[in-house]
């Protein structure tokens, strides 16, 4: 079995840092060096075509300041990108430019041009004097690229502006000569995946089809199963660390059904849970924080505690001696049981002293009172209080048996000195002084022996009564457990029965289903609701008004009767709370910890275990998400059947996959066991996976533009040509959309 700590992870909780301020040196602004602008729907990346990697890359978001005194230190009523701090506190606030993947939002879109050319030092007035290149969505309507040609143009004066597809983009990046192949692309994104056949070079777009589910999706079903899974972290479980979830800790799975089947097993499951800490507060024992002055005072009031119960034990000790020498024989035994009761009863005195040292500190020092608390082997001051009182009826009981040993000591002592004076005054009556001496005598013994008697009988009679006081007691938690397992019982009983019930050959809903027929059937009843005999309605329904019926209802309930599970639950706590209170084995015995010895790590920590397949799983089958579409695989094998045989074995020999929701690990061997069954048997097919997803749209677009050296401006919408043409206008190149003018009104 795996070590469990190394399956324990933190949360990073990235934070993102404002984006740096590049210089606008000559070079770039006297060459006119092309802008390359990804504008992706997770991410916007931005650089000069002569950089190898993006300059600027930031979350396509803009979050807009409630105030003017919430703004950026620049005056800025909007936050962009890098520079939001924290995502999570204005997610209220945070907008994006894309419905799906279309950009539909000018005012945002605006915002992120302006920061990516401050940011990039763009410094030249009243415009932007650079070729620009920038990607676009799979078929993007004409009215969208019109605004976005209005906007560049308009706003920023730009000289010319490229438009392509991010996946053509990338393929260009990874494969050579794709500018005169066929393949089919397989691109999943932030908020839209895509399969789209390239012949010859060329995109088909009558044959390109788009799944509504990206990345976004993913992490969304992240947090929500999460949030269900522990309804009391749900504020902790937010969408940023949801997405960290998703992008760290989830991988496709080869055979979905095969891998529940194993998450299924305990063993399974317990070697590969991810268990991921939320942060939390550790619970700090408390700290003896008392002066020393504080303690003194407690040492010495202890110190004098101890001498005054010294003083008290030896008065005790010399007065049972000199009464000891005083007593005859016969009141020998009485001597040393109240000798030995005077022993003890200093013992708990002595005890109970201690036990009100330590009860006196609990309005002084709470800190001092809970630690000799602890070391006197009590867990509260209720089981202090309880141990006082016991000591406390323990004294009075010994005190009690000491003064009538006292007495018979006394009374023996009487007894004595009257038969001394009786020899003295007269001898000749000895026989009968003795006589009387003996009857004197046998009263009085008789006196002693019957209180004795009397005592013992009324000890007894105690500890009769303490016994039965313990066998009620007993009796009565026994009754609260009986009563604790029939509710849970109960519990238990209504879960089986909704489980039954959900099973359509199950007892319980054949059951069902017959009382309902049974109520629902009247022989003397037609269709329309009359009557075979008298044609007429039959009279108004009373089901329901007697306990009957109720019990009845309460047979085809589905519910199985949880109306009374509010009642039943109050019931139970307070049930395990008095079971808490008076039998300290409960929670030992019912598998639970004490309140004390709360594993408050362990409490907020979230098990990541089949959620690992089943979120990237909703690439394949959308009706997870309750989406009504095709999975990939589905929509490849569409696509597919609308080419010949020949044109479908080329499209399969050059499957590329690309963008950022296809990181997943075994994406591609998934892809490739989908394939496999959707396929001819034996034919062949091959998978690549572009070699930086999310990145390369715009490496393969700097590429490009490199590429094209000066002949730029001839795939390029120039100034004029918007002019002219209008904003819709498109010119095609390999890896653009194809230009479909828009129909004139006329």
């Amino acid at each position: 079995m795996a070590d469990e700590d190394d399956r324990t992870f933190m949360f990073k909780d990235y934070e993102t840092s404002p984006d740096t301020f590049y210089d606008y040196t000559s070079s770039i602004r006297d060459h006119s060096v092309p802008l390359i602008i990804d504008n992706g729907g997770h991410q916007c990346r931005a650089g000069w075509a002569m950089d190898n990697k993006p300059r600027l890359i930031f979350r396509n978001l803009v979050a807009k300041a409630r105030s003017k005194k919430e703004g950026d230190s620049a005056g800025n009523s909007y936050s962009v990108g890098n520079d939001i701090g924290n995502l999570e506190m204005v997610r209220w606030a945070l907008r994006s430019q894309f419905d799906r993947d279309v950009v539909t939002h000018y005012e945002c879109q605006e915002q992120v041009f302006d920061h990516v050319f401050s940011h990039l030092g763009i410094n030249t007035p009243g415009k932007v004097n650079h070729p620009i290149v920038l990607t676009e969505p799979v078929c993007n309507p004409n009215y969208c690229r019109q605004a976005m040609s209005e906007l560049l143009f308009e706003c920023y004066n730009v000289p010319s502006v490229a438009y392509g597809i991010d996946s053509l983009f990338s393929l260009y990046n990874n494969i050579p000569n794709s500018d005169k192949t066929t393949a089919l692309i397989v691109s999943s994104s932030c908020n839209v995946s895509h399969v789209l056949p390239v012949v010859k070079g060329r995109l088909d777009a009558s044959n390109c089809k788009r799944i509504n589910l990206g990345g976004a999706h993913a992490t969304w079903y992240m947090q929500r199963l999460l949030q269900l899974k522990y309804p009391h972290h749900t504020q902790q479980i937010t969408l940023s660390r949801a997405q960290e979830l998703v992008h760290g800790y989830t991988s496709m799975a080869i055979d979905y059904s095969n891998e529940l089947e194993k998450w299924a097993s305990t063993d399974y499951y317990d070697d590969h849970v991810n268990k991921i800490q939320l942060p939390y507060a550790q619970v700090q024992a408390p700290q003896n924080s008392g002066t020393k002055n504080e303690e003194k005072e407690k040492m010495r009031r202890q110190k004098q505690g101890r001498r005054l119960q010294e003083i008290n034990a030896r008065r005790r000790e010399e007065k049972f001696s000199v009464t000891g020498a005083g007593v005859g024989a016969g009141a020998g035994y009485f001597w040393r049981a109240g000798l030995l009761a005077g022993l003890q009863l200093a013992e708990e005195e002595e005890r109970l002293q201690d036990l009100m040292n330590i009860q006196g500190l609990e309005l002084e020092n709470k800190n001092e009172f809970q630690r000799s608390l602890t070391e006197a082997g009590f867990q509260n001051a209720e089981a202090l209080q309880a141990a006082i009182e016991n000591l406390t009826a323990s004294i009075r009981k010994r005190k009690e048996k000491i003064v009538a040993m006292q007495t018979a000591l006394e009374l023996d002592s009487e007894v004595k000195e009257k038969d001394d004076i009786i020899d003295v005054v007269s001898d000749q009556t000895i026989s009968e002084s003795k006589k009387r001496q003996r009857t004197a005598k046998g009263a009085t013994e008789d006196k002693s022996a019957k209180k004795l008697k009397e005592d013992k009988k009324q000890l007894q009679q105690k500890s009769h009564e303490e016994l039965q006081r313990e066998e009620t007691f007993k009796s009565w938690l026994t009754g609260l457990h009986k009563r604790r397992k029939e509710i849970l019982d109960a519990r238990q009983q209504r879960a089986q029965r909704r489980e039954d019930l959900a099973s359509r050959r199950s007892h319980a809903s054949l059951e069902r289903m017959r009382l309902l027929s049974q109520l629902a059937y009247d022989p003397n009843v037609r269709d329309d609701g009359t009557t075979r005999l008298t044609n007429k309605k039959p009279k108004e329904d009373t089901f329901g008004q007697n306990d009957e019926d109720w019990m009845v209802y309460r047979s085809i309930n589905k519910d199985a009767g949880d109306s009374d599970s509010e009642k039943e639950q109050e019931e139970l706590n307070e049930l395990e709370n008095l079971l808490k209170k008076h039998d300290p084995d409960f929670s030992k015995r019912f598998g639970g910890k004490p309140e004390t010895a709360v594993d408050w790590a362990e409490y907020y920590q979230l098990h990541l275990g089949v959620e690992r397949i089943r979120v990237p799983e909703i690439v394949y089958q959308p009706s997870m998400l309750g989406i009504e579409q095709a999975g990939i695989a589905e929509t490849i094998d569409f696509i597919l059947n609308h080419f010949h045989a020949e044109l479908q074995t080329a499209l399969v020999q050059n499957i590329f996959v690309t963008g950022g929701n296809t990181q997943f690990p075994k994406f591609q061997e998934r892809l490739e066991r989908e394939l496999l069954a959707i396929r001819p048997f034996q034919s062949t097919f091959r998978v690549t996976t572009a070699a930086n997803p999310a990145l390369d749209a715009w490496c393969g677009a700097r590429k490009w533009a490199r590429s094209m050296s000066g002949n730029l401006k001839t795939v390029s919408v120039t100034r004029q040509e918007y002019e002219e043409k209008g904003g819709e206008y498109l010119k095609e190149h390999f890896a653009s959309n194809l230009y479909v003018p828009t129909p004139s009104l006329s």
